[in-house]
This record gives structure tokens, sequence and C-alpha cells, in this order.
């Protein structure tokens, strides 16, 4: 008996974690009928509850997609437009309809005009006490026990509700009522002119001009925003002007919708383009009479980097000489001058208002962030941060640049469509047999690493100070974003790669490369002997280059010694050139790393 239980409580955790009660199967009726015949019964009916409310759950979301994403916007990014040359707010609607149920459950406000097929709810206390559930007949007339017809055509929710109390006051002494909506009617709308999909929609009688619009999917692309129409028994009534929505936040303008209106969507008169230096540049609609304010509220106003009096240029359309003609107004002047169908308006910004600045950390005597002005060097941010400390080594200074770190990541992946394309060949020219999978793996392996890799922008730089303040290629303008770290004076060399014991010793001046190697174990037999290469504190890297005589190679402390793998199984599909300096460049973008890692 426990086995069965065991196995039946496992049963149970399965059904309750994928939520699949819709049936029963014969083999889980099997294993019921071993349980207990009230047991059975408790678990079917729990099984029965668990099934209804997976179809519940099912019914709300087929309920909630009632709108999709607009067919257009497939493969687009979030937020990006798929009309830009479209007046501002056309993208806004990026849904559109595939059904529409009304809604019930939005609150009613007191100014809502109450209506044939509304569903009330009268709830007496006192005296009385009693629930009347009552619908708005056709005549707008209410028809409640002990009171009789009442009229509420016409009569918005509040109205309605003082015509109630007051009529319960007089018949019903000692009695008071609540009114309240359980289900608002639905109403029918007619969408039509320059919209998404034209057509009648069925909504629910709280709905606005607005709502209406998105229900709809907006407007097409010659639409008008700013001069929606709404008409009511062959009559317009009012002018809805999306904008206010869109730019202002406002709904004062919304306009509640009632059954049978109609809304139509006129083309675009007028239109106005701004670039430059706005907030917001864009094409906008405008509606005549508009200045050359209004569309640059539109557009947001300036950016920061604007003079307080910008000159802006406006280009109008000359249709007496069929040419634009370009006129160059004082902001001060030209505020009221009447924009034109096909204006454009640009105005420029000033260089250098845009603020910049540079990180500093490590070994300077004042870290933080500076502000920088144009043309400041790093001698200048150096000597503003009070210098370096005592324990600085600027020789091993680590100097990032975002637009290196950009150059650097397109290097890496030119060369890994490099050696893709070099696989390409070997396979199409008939040279498969010279390769094996243990040729084609570490390529792999390389490419993804090429593709994957997210370099520093590391910049070679030397900041020695008396350098610095003599050498003027030395010391060098600085852009926004670039950062500078200090490191502490380091007194150990770094050996990796093709070694039998990759390790960091102490620095000795006295010793060379090749000794070096040797307190790391000495070379293993996958080592290439002549692509060894050192990496310099300061991110300089270089070959050894051996001589019977003399030694040029530099070792400084905070050095990197780097073992190249031999290339020679690569000798096959001519891949040696190419793989060479990909590899020392991944083993400096890694030193990098541990240079910042490090401290």
């Amino acid at each position: 008996m426990k086995v069965i239980s065991l196995y039946f409580f496992l049963f149970l955790v399965t059904l309750t974690s994928n939520l699949t009660y819709a049936a029963v199967s014969e083999d889980q009726m099997k294993l019921l009928e071993q349980l207990p015949p009230d047991q059975r019964a408790s678990i079917l009916q729990k099984m029965e509850s668990a099934s209804s409310l997976q179809e519940e759950i099912e019914e709300t979301f087929e309920d909630a997609s009632s709108l999709i994403e607009k067919p257009e916007r497939e493969g687009l990014k979030k937020g990006e437009d798929y009309c830009s040359e479209c007046i501002y707010g056309f993208n806004f609607f990026q849904y559109s309809p595939s059904t529409f149920s009304p809604v019930n459950d939005t609150p009613v406000s007191s100014g809502y005009i109450l209506g044939p097929g509304d569903v009330v709810v009268v709830n007496y206390f006192g005296s009385n006490t009693d629930e009347v559930i009552a619908t708005v007949n056709r005549e707008g007339v209410v028809i409640l026990p002990q009171l009789g017809p009442i009229n509420f055509l016409g009569k918005t929710f509040q109205e309605a509700g003082n015509l109630l109390t007051k009529k319960v006051q007089k018949e019903l002494i000692g009695t008071e009522v609540i009114l309240s909506i359980r289900e608002v009617r639905s109403i029918g709308v007619y969408i039509l002119g320059e919209t998404y999909k034209p057509g009648r929609y069925v909504m629910s009688g709280l709905s606005t001009v607005s709502n209406a619009l998105f229900v709809s999917g907006g407007v097409n692309e010659k639409g008008s925003l700013r001069n929606i129409q709404v008409i009511r028994n062959n009559q317009i009534i009012a002018n809805y002007d999306f904008y206010d929505f869109l730019l202002k936040g406002s709904i004062n303008s919304d306009i509640a919708l009632q059954d049978g209106d109609v809304i139509f969507v006129p083309f675009i008169e007028n239109s106005v383009i701004l670039g430059g230096a706005f907030k917001r540049p864009f094409r906008y609609e405008f509606l005549e009479g508009e200045t050359l304010k209004d569309a640059i509220n539109l557009a947001g106003g300036f950016v920061s980097d604007v003079l307080n009096d910008p000159r802006i240029e406006l280009s109008s359309v000359d249709r007496l000489a069929s040419k634009r003609k370009i006129t160059y107004l004082d902001y001060s002047e030209g505020l009221d001058r009447e924009i034109r169908d096909g204006d454009v308006i640009n105005t420029s910004s000033i260089a250098g208002l845009s603020p910049q600045s540079i990180s500093l950390t490590g070994e300077i005597m004042k870290p933080g962030e500076y502000s920088i002005q144009p043309g400041e060097t790093i001698l200048d941010i150096i000597n503003r941060a009070g210098g370096y400390t005592e324990q600085a080594y600027f020789q091993g200074a680590v100097f990032l640049r975002e637009a290196v770190a950009d150059s650097q990541k397109e290097a890496f992946s030119r060369s890994a469509d490099q050696l893709e394309n070099t696989i390409v060949d070997v396979i199409t020219k008939n040279s498969i047999d010279q390769v094996t999978e243990f040729t084609l793996s570490p390529i792999s392996v390389l490419i993804r690493r090429l593709r994957n890799e997210d370099p520093l922008g590391r910049m070679v730089v030397n900041l020695d100070l008396l350098d610095l303040k003599t050498n003027p290629i030395a010391n060098f303008t600085l852009e926004d974003g670039d950062s500078l770290f200090i490191p502490k004076r380091q007194d150990f060399v770094s050996i990796v790669g093709e070694v039998l014991n990759g390790t960091t010793v102490n620095f000795d001046p006295n010793l060379t490369v090749d000794q070096y190697i040797q307190l790391s174990g000495g070379l293993n037999d996958s080592a290439d002997k002549d692509k060894i290469f050192i990496i310099l504190p300061n991110g300089k890297s270089q070959l050894v280059r051996r001589s019977l005589f003399t030694s040029t190679n530099q070792i400084l402390p905070g050095t990197t010694i780097v073992i190249s793998r031999d290339s020679r199984p690569f000798d096959a599909i001519n891949l040696t050139q190419i793989i060479t300096p990909i590899l020392a460049d991944l083993a400096t973008s890694a030193a990098a790393i541990a240079a910042i890692s490090n401290n």
C-alpha cells in the first residue's frame, strides 16, 4: 500500500506541474481504482476543479488577444519605427485588431450617460432590504419593484442616482438606496477614412475617440492625427487633436462616443519637418495658422547645447518659382511667422557644449570622474588630479578608449571571417583529404572566441610626466569616455602559453627570456620556438629577437611572456600567417584585463 501511495503522489505532482486535467486516462483510472472510494471521489473532484480552472485561464488568454502586433512590425527591434517618413505619432499605433469584445469592468465615471442596454444594480437598505438587477430598455426606462418605471434616458450616472434617491425617500419611508452599474452597454462605432482598418467596431459604451483609434490600429500613412472628425446624426460635433494626448498628456479634449457615431480621419493637409538640434526631430502635422513657435514646441524645443538666441534655417517651397527658398531667422524675431506645408526647419548646436568626461582610477592622488574641455590633454588631467602616488607604476598604465575598442572588435570580426573563408576554400577546392577533425576543431574554437570577445580598447601610451611635458606627440588629446588606470608598482613576470607550468615569478633584471621560461618548466612539445613574444606593461607586444652576441628583448616588471602553439598542423590549409597575429591580439587583450583585475 505504501508503494501504491508513493506512485500516486508522484502521479499527482506530475499532473499539478503540467495543469493537464482535461480528461482521466485509462491508466490513471486504474491507479485511482486502487484507492478507497472516498479518496477516489475526492481526487476526481479536485481534478475536475483543476480542469475547470485551466479552461478559464485559456479563455482569459484567448480573450486578451484581441489586439495583435501589426505585420509591418515583424523583424523590427523594440522601439524601432517602421515608417520613418510618416508624421510623428503614426508609429505610436503598434497593434492591429483581430477581434474586440466590449470591456465591462472599467470604472464608470459620474458623467457617464445611461442608455438602452446598460445593466444597473439597485441596493435597498433600511426599512426595506433588497437587491434588484434591471436593464435599461429601449425607451431608456428601468422598471423597479415598489417604485415602478423610472426614466434614465439621457441622464448621467450621477443624475440617475440623485433621481432614484429622491423617489425612494418620497415613496419608501425609512429606506435608502445605492445605484451602481453592473454591465455597460455595447455601442457600434464606424471608423472611416484614412484609417488602418476602416469598418464598424463594437466597443464598450465607455469608449472615447482615443480608445477607438487604438482598437482599430490607428491611422494609415496618409491619415491626419490632428483633425479627426466625430460625426453624430450627420453633423460634425467635434474635431479631435490626438497631439493633445500624445505630446501634452491631456485627455480634456477626448470625446465620449455614442452608438452610431462616425469617426472620420481625413488626409493630412499640412506637415513640417524639424531637423538638427531639436529634442525630438521629426516630421509633424500642423494646423492652419500655426507658427514657427508652435512647430518648435511640437519638437520639444532645443537640446541643451543650443544658445539662447539660435539662428533658425527655414526652407520653404516657392510655388511661383517652383523651387525652394532658404531664409535665416533670429529666434527672438521670427517666432510669430506662420509655417506652410512642406517647410523644413533646421537649427544647429554649438560644438563643445556636450558634456565630456574621463575616469581616473588606481594610483592617482585624486581618483574619480573628471570633466574635460575640448583640446585638453592627458597631462592636463593628470595635473588636475594631483599627479601620481608614490606607489604608482605609470609604465603599466592601462588607457582605454571606446573608439579603439570598436576598431578592435571590427578587426576580430574580420579575422573570424577570414578564417571561415579559408575553411570554405579548403572544402570547395578538393583539399578536404588534408584536413582532419583535429585541424578544424581548434579553428572553430578560435572563431567562436573572436566573435564573442569584447576588447577593452587599450591604447599603448607613454605616461612619463617628463616625456609628456617635453614631447607634444606623447601628450595626446582626450576624448569623451576615456579611462585611465595606474597600477601599483609590480615586481613579477608572467609566463603563459605552451610551457610545462604557466606561472608568475619575481622580476629579476638579470634574467633573460629563456631563463624565465626555464623557471616555468621549459617549453612543451606543442610550443613554437620561433613565435615567442612579450607583452610589456604598457600593452605593447613584440616578438622575441634572438642574437648570438646581444639581447634586444626588454623585460620590465609586469611583463607577460607568451609562448605560442606550433602552427605547423595548420600549414595544410595555409592558416599559419593568419593565426599567429590573431593569437597575439587575443593575448594582448587578455593581458589588459588581467592588469586591471590584479589591482
